[in-house]
């Protein structure tokens, strides 16, 4: 796959979005549908990647004890103190995940943390870990931890044979969104077996649109 490859599918894209207009801003979404595993060798993808250009607005999370929380309030979308976690049932935190993107933790109440959120927060694939950068402790810079993850996406294929990924909306340059396609196909050619022969299709959608093939 070239860059002129995504920028006609991207012109398709942008002249069905033009031709139906809806009351909201549709997203570019990036499909890779990938030959089905046959080999032990060949491992599902389970990483996250930097996007080089920004896609969506974030909300963030942290769960912190009182040496943070004041940072953690002017850096984070909501901070959470360790004296309030008993607070939270069972809904209240399948909201919370349902309506923050990342989640943060201080290092030194993370059994706290995971014993009442780590369940949920697993099941989500929303757990702090060093991985994604998001523990904290109160030596760290958190507006730029908070920063860092704005561009982030995760990529998990051991329950599906698909790769469906946000690389820009409608309003956003082409060469941005062509540069996003190419850092995920790039990522994904690079860690299945077989590289390019590994992918069966690929696919740019608007939200309300048809996929356009590459």
């Amino acid at each position: 796959m070239d860059k002129e490859s995504i920028k006609k599918a991207l012109e398709e894209v942008v002249k069905e979005v033009s031709e139906n207009k809806r009351k909201f801003t549709q997203s570019v979404d990036f499909i890779m549908v990938l030959r089905p595993r046959k080999t032990k060798s060949d491992v599902p993808v389970d990483g996250v990647l930097a996007l080089p250009n920004h896609v969506k607005d974030i909300k963030t999370c942290a769960f912190v004890d009182k040496d943070l929380v004041v940072k953690a309030t002017d850096a984070f979308s909501k901070a959470i103190l360790k004296d309030d976690f008993q607070t939270f049932d069972k809904k209240s935190i399948r909201k919370l995940i349902k309506t923050h993107d990342y989640f943060f933790a201080e290092a030194s109440i993370m059994a706290q943390m995971a014993a009442k959120f780590g369940k949920q927060l697993t099941a989500a694939n929303k757990m702090p870990n060093p991985k994604t950068n998001t523990i904290i402790t109160p030596a760290s810079d958190l507006k730029a931890q908070a920063q860092k993850v704005n561009n982030l996406i995760k990529i998990n294929t051991k329950k599906t044979n698909a790769v469906n990924v946000k690389v820009g909306n409608e309003n956003d340059p082409s060469d941005k969104i062509v540069e996003n396609v190419m850092t995920v196909y790039s990522f994904m050619k690079a860690n299945i077996l077989n590289g390019d022969a590994g992918i069966k299709h690929m696919y740019l959608k608007p939200t309300m649109g048809k996929k356009i093939a590459i």
